[in-house]
């Protein structure tokens, strides 16, 4: 019994003092180190994460990096998006991705304009791959995933309303993927979020301050954090052929007879739904200025489409939106009339009596088919120094205009459909074949016309000049358009881009330069492109910059213009070590603080160019580190806080949540410990974020009866949880001070 007692422990001390923040007994400024050190360790903290496996053979150097990113994203979040610029070998990298982490084939999941070459490049990789197309994915027509699965023109789903994503968020429910696109944002910083959300959960980045990627792209914001899902490297540019940019300005005959056109189509009614007018309207126009062929046709079809809303009428049905989607076609990039319309043609008020004034506007235009275009006319004289030349436009009537008006120069053309020379009908990679390099037929044309089927994946480096016969709707098209040629490997120093104005009349109303230079800004405020590095690849830059510097977490003295402090944290997990998130934050005396590019990166310069050691005080480390520990506690307070709100939590989420609360408490009073821990289990899944599959599949469970939703629970996909505790490492700390010791 003596013995027993006596080997209780005790705690045995002189004294106690007071902490002034418990949190302060877990940092650990590190020893005393020069400036440039520390800098060096602080800068390195910033880097993305990257994988540590070997790349295969077939990469450049310069696409590694993002081969590195991938593989980190899709290994910590079941899903990344892969938007390089065009024409760097995304579909290499992603492939590369694909054999590091599959075994057997990759499912593959591609515009069918693209299986052939993927199927091409995958053989000649030696990976092997299961094709589909997305129009497949729109019937549902799927294959079981496998592994990791690739999505090319992954900007094809950002529209959740669409059959596609709904039948392609189910198929990946529990399945991770990689989305590979060089435009991802095309009208709103939500078409980001609903990519990503296709494999990724909306809370992926709460340790990361991020409650809801939906929410926060959908607000028209971005932050740094996003840039561990979206993998984009700056690659060098001299690698690619140089852009050199032409404008063809129309002509006064032009403007005055797009004037006329107008007048024309004035006498048109249209629709009393302003939304229904003013889309029709904007395809009537396009079709004018891209050419008189294409206005004729839209005409006709037009007309056809008013004749069969009459005989619905007649019959006492209705059509739907899919037969005005088909007479639109292209504008289908302009969501925001489709985000108006209603459901139901009836709705929308077609105006019948157009019919009789269609025929007579159709007979006018005809007639002007007949004479000189000088539209036309100024795309011969440029094609005239016979260099290989891409000429889009967003009409398959444009194509066969063109084609046959232009039949003296021989142009190749492609409409998705069909392709050939002149009027013969070629198999469509033939003709493609002849622009993908060097052609070695003797007699390979010289120019391809393309409706914008051609402006996606596609290799056509052979051509030395891009021609935008008709402007789209979107920079993002523009970009795609550009980039068949302005590729890696790609034998031209320079690519010349043509782009022809839109006259003033037609401007006026369809307004597609001020959409193009509208649009422009939207990738960059997702931190894309060459205009959105200060929102997370400067972390990237800086972290290569400072690279040959041997880096020291410890402290470090700096006199400076500014007091305040340079201060960097990690929060980690606390059993296995693994990095969840990084920070570098300036803080003030008056305790502000700020994370942006360029407060930090000048302060990091400041620090780098002072060479000597000066210590800091221990009392004046201590006064710093008791105002750090404030935006310490708030961020980890946000992080732990946040873990069990939902921005907007979905009204079945919130339904199923309360009955399996329900069923929790009838398992408990039976005693089933087993369905006790899968129902727990269950409820930390629906009381978190959710892919876009995993919503539906709640909104499905809800409605189910209480036996079939138990056996449901079984087939949900399991999720880990970040830990209820975080480990805090400081990364290093610099204090700037006017000079005093």
């Amino acid at each position: 019994m003596h013995s027993a007692i006596s080997s209780v422990p005790t705690i045995v001390a002189e004294s106690l003092v007071p902490v002034p923040d418990p949190l302060l007994t877990a940092l650990n400024p590190g020893p005393a180190a020069s400036p440039t050190a520390v800098a060096a360790s602080l800068a390195a903290s910033l880097a993305p994460a990257e994988d540590t496996a070997a790349p295969p053979a077939w990469l450049y150097p310069q696409q590694v990096p993002s081969y590195r990113r991938t593989l980190a994203a899709l290994r910590r979040y079941r899903g990344a998006l892969l938007t390089d610029p065009v024409g760097t070998g995304k579909t290499y990298i992603a492939l590369a991705v694909a054999a590091t982490l599959n075994r057997g084939r990759t499912t593959c999941l591609v515009p069918a304009t693209l299986r052939a070459q993927w199927q091409d490049t995958a053989g000649a990789l030696d990976v092997p791959v299961i094709i589909h197309s997305h129009e497949q994915a729109s019937r549902g027509n799927l294959p079981p995933p496998r592994g990791v699965v690739l999505i090319d023109e992954s900007h094809h789903f950002r529209n959740p309303l669409t059959r596609r994503y709904a039948h392609v968020a189910l198929w990946l429910v529990g399945h991770s993927a990689l989305l590979v696109t060089a435009t991802p944002v095309v009208n709103h910083l939500r078409d980001l979020a609903h990519q990503l959300l296709l494999s990724v959960r909306d809370d992926a980045l709460l340790l990361d301050g991020i409650v809801s990627l939906k929410a926060l792209l959908s607000s028209g914001h971005s932050r740094p954090p996003l840039g561990q899902l979206v993998v984009e490297a700056d690659h060098p540019r001299e690698l690619r052929p140089a852009r050199v940019y032409r404008t063809s300005t129309f002509t006064k005959h032009e403007d005055e007879s797009a004037r006329c056109i107008m007048q024309s189509l004035g006498q048109l009614r249209l629709s009393q739904t302003s939304s229904t007018a003013a889309l029709l309207t904007s395809v009537l126009l396009r079709a004018a200025a891209s050419s008189p062929a294409a206005l004729e046709g839209s005409l006709r079809r037009y007309r056809r489409l008013l004749l069969h809303a009459r005989d619905a009428l007649a019959a006492g049905r209705s059509i739907d939106r899919a037969e005005l989607r088909h007479f639109t076609g292209d504008l289908g990039d302009q969501l925001i009339w489709w985000e108006l319309m209603p459901d139901r043609c009836s709705e929308l008020e077609l105006e019948l009596g157009d019919i009789t004034v269609l025929d007579q506007i159709i007979r006018q235009v005809a007639g002007r088919a007949e004479n000189a275009d000088e539209k036309l006319q100024r795309l011969r004289d440029i094609l005239g120094d016979d260099m290989p030349t891409l000429i889009f436009t967003t009409s398959k009537d444009t194509v066969r205009y063109l084609r046959d008006r232009l039949a003296d120069l021989r142009p190749a053309w492609c409409t998705g459909e069909r392709a050939g020379i002149g009027r013969t009908s070629m198999p469509r990679s033939e003709v493609l074949s002849w622009f993908r390099a060097d052609a070695s037929f003797i007699a390979a044309p010289e120019h391809l016309i393309v409706t914008d089927v051609a402006a996606e994946g596609l290799d056509l480096q052979r051509a030395a000049r891009v021609v935008h016969y008709d402007l789209p709707w979107t920079p993002m098209r523009l970009e795609q358009r550009e980039g068949r040629s302005i590729r890696y490997g790609s034998p031209h120093a320079q690519v010349t881009i043509v782009r022809f104005a839109v006259s003033d009349i037609f401007e006026r109303s369809l307004g597609l330069e001020h959409a193009i230079l509208r649009k422009q800004g939207l990738p960059a405020s997702a931190g894309l492109g060459p205009a959105g590095g200060e929102l997370w690849r400067w972390r990237a830059q800086l972290a290569t910059q400072y690279s040959a510097l041997q880096g020291t977490a410890g402290t470090a003295r700096v006199a400076g213009a500014a007091a305040g402090i340079l201060a960097g944290f990690t929060l980690h997990h606390p059993d296995t070590g693994t990095q969840l998130s990084a920070s570098v934050i300036w803080l003030k005396p008056d305790g502000s603080w700020s994370d942006s590019a360029e407060v930090v990166s000048m302060r990091l310069a400041e620090a780098i160019a002072a060479k000597e050691l000066a210590p800091v005080g221990s009392e004046v480390l201590r006064d710093w580190l008791i105002r750090l520990a404030v935006p310490l506690k708030q961020r980890l307070d946000s992080r732990q806080g946040r873990r069990w709100i939902e921005a907007n939590p979905q009204a079945s989420a919130r339904l199923l949540s309360a009955r399996l609360q329900s069923l929790i408490q009838q398992a408990a009073r039976l005693r089933q410990p087993v369905r006790l821990m899968q129902l727990e289990q269950a409820i930390a899944l629906v009381a978190r974020g959710h892919t876009a599959g995993e919503e539906s599949l709640l909104q499905y469970l809800v409605n189910l009866p209480d036996e079939a939703l138990l056996q449901a629970l079984a087939r949900l996909p399991e999720r880990t949880h970040p830990p209820d505790v975080l480990a805090v490492r400081l990364t290093g700390l610099i204090v700037f001070d006017r000079g005093q010791a």
